[in-house]
């Protein structure tokens, strides 16, 4: 008989290979019991781990004290190693080390909340995302208030009740954070199934709530004039509201009279049998992934569409882009382009950030050449760790 095993590592591995190999249940309700009782798990799972976080965040602080690190330069570093421990991105490591350290340190009650199941780590998460701006001891005090109340409440709808209460305990604070929000308003896009993507704008909530409806007020306008047929669909199929509302969104910011014709620089990746051929190779927005051949070709098809081609040769075997070099030290312009292309998002392990900086692997002071073998494709913030 195996020995029970002493470490929480070798507990969790213990306990991971015996879920790995559970029996079938015989009922639907052990089913939803068992289905209950791991998320139960999970999020005791979750609390643990923040709790050795915050342990780890205090050991690294005393350690490098210890050796007369500044205070203001302990722990750099701490937040890429916790991400990637996590399987996650550096910003991500940032993100839940503040979880973490909130929750040893001024949120008890919202943390054995979190051990005992009563809500998961996204939902503790949305409760301290509301409460990173306040003092220690306005924390603690939406800790008590939120204490009990968690039972039936989403994400979204918990948030609303802890920005509540912290806006209650700190006015001032409130308008001092909504203006730096207001600093950090961006757009960004992320890839989404099926050759499309979400294109996401950061704004006030009055701006957010007027462009929606301006949109569906002329969506209304169009739908109403029976002017609904849709350029892409070649049955001639009415447009839904919310596919006119789309094509108004797309015209509107590009400019343009035509959803499809947009008028910035794309950069797609195909072989030359998927572009003149028959090949079914998917082809590849850099940035963005992978889209089937014959929908990029009926994009550059598009005859209110500008298209140029650039030949870029790979290697037959591995097909990676024949390398470039430079005796610069900054990257020139072509060369950075075939790093995006060859890189895609941010070469920090777990990090689909776009590429914004292209930098050497072997830095120049040691040595490191300007060269394809030696270039990165990173985001700001892992180029600055």
């Amino acid at each position: 008989m195996k020995n029970f095993p002493t470490s929480l590592a070798a507990e969790a591995t213990f306990l991971r290979d015996g879920l790995a190999v559970l029996d079938p249940v015989k009922s639907q309700a052990e089913a939803i019991d068992d289905i209950r009782a791991l998320e139960e798990l999970k999020a005791a799972c979750a609390a643990a781990q923040a709790r050795r976080t915050a342990e780890l965040e205090a050991l690294r602080h005393e350690e490098e004290k210890a050796r007369g690190v500044p205070k203001a330069r302990r722990g750099n570093g701490l937040a890429a190693e916790v991400g990637l421990a996590r399987g996650q991105s550096p910003a991500r490591g940032t993100k839940y080390l503040t979880l973490a350290r909130t929750l040893e340190d001024d949120m008890p009650l919202t943390k054995n909340a979190l051990a005992l199941g009563q809500i998961n780590e996204e939902r503790a998460q949305a409760v301290v995302n509301e409460v990173s701006w306040l003092a220690p001891e306005h924390r603690s005090e939406v800790d008590e208030l939120m204490a009990g109340k968690f039972e039936g409440l989403g994400p979204r709808k918990l948030a609303g009740k802890v920005r509540a209460h912290a806006e209650r305990l700190d006015l001032h604070g409130a308008v001092a954070r909504n203006e730096i929000a207001h600093s950090e308003r961006r757009v960004t896009v992320r890839p989404a199934a099926y050759g499309m993507a979400y294109v996401t704008a950061l704004v006030s909530t009055q701006q957010a709530v007027g462009i929606l409806a301006t949109l569906t007020r002329d969506a209304n306008s169009v739908i109403n004039s029976g002017e609904t047929a849709d350029p892409t669909d070649p049955t001639g199929q009415p447009r839904t509201h919310g596919q006119v509302m789309a094509d108004l969104f797309v015209q509107r910011v590009n400019g343009q009279t035509s959803p499809q014709a947009v008028p910035a620089e794309v950069l797609v990746v195909m072989t030359d049998e998927a572009l003149f051929g028959e090949g079914d190779t998917p082809a590849w927005i850099a940035g963005h992934g992978p889209v089937p051949a014959e929908l990029a070709k009926r994009w550059i098809a598009n005859p209110q569409a500008e298209m140029s081609l650039r030949r870029v040769f790979t290697r037959p075997k591995d097909h990676q882009l024949v390398a470039m070099e430079s005796r610069s030290r900054s990257f020139p312009a072509i060369l950075r382009r075939m790093v995006v292309l060859r890189d895609d998002t941010c070469r920090t392990p777990f990090c689909d950030a776009p590429i914004k900086e292209i930098d050497h692997v072997v830095p120049v002071h040691e040595g490191g050449p300007t060269s394809w073998e030696n270039a990165s494709g990173l985001c700001a913030a892992c180029n600055k760790i």
